[in-house]
C-alpha cells in the first residue's frame, strides 16, 4: 500500500490506529474501497458510533459491496475514484476546513506519541518490536517493500509502518498463513529487481520455511530477512491471557518436570548459525542502533541477509482503542475466566449491527 496523503491516519480496527479510530467512531459516511469489512478492520462491528453513519462501498464483489448496508458501487476501484474526483470538482464539492483541521490535528497528536513514546527504550526490558519498526521505517528508502504473515507483527506493521516514503508495505492478513512470508519475498524480488526486500517475520514463523534461504541462493534472489526473536508465539498468548488470562503452549520454553506444562526455561536457539548455513549473511541484534548498522551494511551486501533482533517477549504495540470479538468461555471454574467474561459482555454492547 502507498499513500503521501497527509490526511491519512492509518488501518482502523483491531489493528489500526487509535487515530484513525477516533475520527472514524464519529464519521458520519464511511466509503469503502475493496474491503471485506472483516472483524478486523471493523472492530468487530464497534468503530462506527455515530446513529447516522451511512456506508457507501465500491468493489468488485457483489457480496461485500453490499455489507453494513452500502449503497454499492459494483466496479473497479481505480476507475471509480477516477470518476467522483471529477464530480466532485464539477459540483464544487470541498473538504470541510474544520474537518481537515480536526483530522490533521488528530494526525500529529498520533505522530508525537509515536516518537514520544512508542519508538522509545522501556527501561529494564530488551528493544521492543515497535522500536525495531521505527528504526526499519527510518532505514528504508523509497521502492522498498517490507513483508509479513502472521503474528504480533502483521498488525504493528499494520499500525506503524510509514509509506511515506514511497515504501510498500505487504500483508496477508486474511488467513495469518505463518510461513508466507519469505517465499513471498522471492517472488517480490522476482517482481521488483531493484530495492530491499524485507521479510519481517518471527521466529515462530522463520521456523517453518527457513530452506528458501537456499531457493534464493540458487537463483541470486537477495532479501533481508529481519527476525523478531521474541521466542514464541506471542500473538496467540496475547489472545490467551486475554480471553483465558492462563497461557498454555505458545512460547518455545523446556517441559517443566514439576508441573509438566511447557513453562520451563526458554529455549536457547541459535538463528544465525541456522541461516549461515543455507548462504545468508547473518547479524544479531539487541540495540536500534545495532539494528541500524546491519540494515545498513545489509543494503550494500549482494547475497541475501537475515539480522535476528532480540525483542521483548511480551511488549506489544499500541493500543488501537478499538474492540475485537473474541470471546471467553462462557462457562468456567476459573475466577479469572470469569472476570474476562464479565468484561467481554460489558464491551459487546459496543457492537452496531448496521444494515
Amino acid at each position: 500500500m502507498r499513500n503521501g496523503s497527509s490526511m491519512a491516519l492509518g488501518g482502523i480496527g483491531t489493528a489500526g490506529s487509535a487515530a484513525a479510530t477516533e475520527v472514524v467512531k464519529k464519521a458520519d459516511l464511511v466509503i469503502a474501497i475493496g474491503s471485506r469489512l472483516t472483524d478486523v478492520v471493523t472492530g468487530s462491528r464497534s468503530v462506527f458510533q455515530n446513529p447516522d453513519v451511512k456506508f457507501a462501498h465500491i468493489n468488485l464483489s457483489g457480496f461485500d459491496a453490499n455489507k453494513a448496508g452500502a449503497r454499492p458501487v459494483i466496479a473497479d476501484a481505480r476507475q471509480t475514484l477516477r470518476a467522483l474526483n471529477i464530480a466532485a470538482r464539477e459540483a464544487g464539492i470541498r473538504p470541510d476546513a474544520g474537518y481537515v483541521e480536526e483530522v490533521g490535528a488528530t494526525k500529529n497528536s498520533w505522530r508525537r506519541f509515536l516518537k514520544d513514546e512508542v519508538f522509545q527504550p522501556t527501561t529494564g526490558e530488551a528493544m521492543s518490536q515497535s522500536e525495531a519498526i521505527g528504526v526499519l521505517n527510518e532505514e528504508s528508502q523509497s521502492g522498498d517493500t517490507v513483508i509479513n504473515d502472521a503474528g504480533t507483527l502483521t498488525g504493528d506493521l499494520h499500525t506503524l509502518w510509514d509509506t511515506s516514503n514511497g515504501t510498500n508495505c505487504h500483508l496477508e492478513f486474511g488467513y495469518s498463513t505463518m510461513g508466507y512470508a519469505l517465499p513471498a519475498g522471492l517472488g517480490v524480488r522476482m517482481a521488483r529487481p531493484d530495492g530491499e526486500v524485507y521479510v519481517f517475520i518471527g521466529d515462530q514463523t522463520y521456523l517453518l520455511s527457513p530452506s528458501e534461504l537456499v531457493t534464493a541462493l540458487q537463483e541470486n534472489w537477495k532479501v533481508t530477512v529481519v527476525l523478531s526473536e521474541n521466542h514464541g508465539a506471542q500473538s496467540i498468548r496475547a489472545l490467551q491471557m486475554g480471553t483465558a488470562g492462563r497461557s498454555f503452549g505458545n512460547e518455545l520454553r523446556h517441559r517443566d518436570e514439576s508441573t509438566n506444562r511447557l513453562e520451563g526455561e526458554y529455549l536457547k536457539l541459535d538463528f544465525v548459525k541456522n541461516a549461515e548455513s543455507m548462504g545468508a549473511r547473518c547479524w544479531n541484534v539487541s540495540t536500534p542502533d545495532d539494528l541500524r548498522v546491519a540494515l545498513i551494511e545489509a543494503r550494500d551486501e549482494t547475497r541475501s541477509c537475515v539480522i535476528v533482533v532480540e525483542t521483548e517477549k511480551h511488549h506489544y504495540g499500541p493500543d488501537s482503542d478499538s474492540w475485537w470479538d473474541i470471546s471467553p468461555a462462557e462457562v468456567s471454574n476459573d475466577p479469572v475466566t470469569q472476570d474476562l467474561r464479565k468484561q467481554y459482555e460489558q464491551d459487546k454492547k459496543s457492537q452496531r449491527f448496521l444494515g
